[in-house]
């Protein structure tokens, strides 16, 4: 009889939380413009960052290369993060794209390996983080602080 109360308990608990998950709203962000592959990537100042776990795991370093309102973040060959659903990768003034001025790059490309995306950045805005989300639940999954952008 313990046992099914257990059980029973634990599938109570289980519903709320797939509930409040799923009522969760991605943040407010501006989505990156792409730019063409036929585009030179920006040949810049360079900032580097060494990611950090904030509740999945991670491992590896990220490049952020800005010029004339280009941008190409880069991520090593040995980057790795958990399997989660809905990972997005951000770039923002703080360490949460649910404040501060983030920009949303895109969707993860890969769970593993070196990535690069290549896009244009606002004026003005001088980034301090670049983050992976998982904007289905609207939790942080890796962040990887860097110096301000030029």
């Amino acid at each position: 009889m313990r046992n099914r109360s257990v059980l029973m308990s634990a599938v109570l608990v289980l519903a709320v939380l797939m509930s409040a998950c799923n009522s969760a709203e991605p943040p407010m962000a501006p989505n990156a413009q792409e730019v063409g592959s036929d585009m030179a990537p920006p040949a810049g100042p360079t900032t580097n960052g060494t990611w950090r776990r904030t509740g999945y795991s991670v491992t590896g370093t990220v490049a952020l290369t800005t010029a004339n309102g280009t941008a190409q973040l880069s991520f090593s060959s040995d980057f790795s993060i958990a399997q989660t659903p809905g990972p997005v990768v951000y770039l923002n003034t703080t360490n949460n794209p649910n404040t501060g001025q983030p920009l949303r790059i895109g969707a993860l490309r890969s769970r593993t390996g070196a990535q690069t995306y290549t896009f244009q950045i606002p004026p003005g805005v001088r980034y301090t983080w670049v983050i992976v989300w998982c904007d289905p639940f609207n939790v942080a999954m890796a962040e990887a602080p860097i110096a301000p952008t030029p």
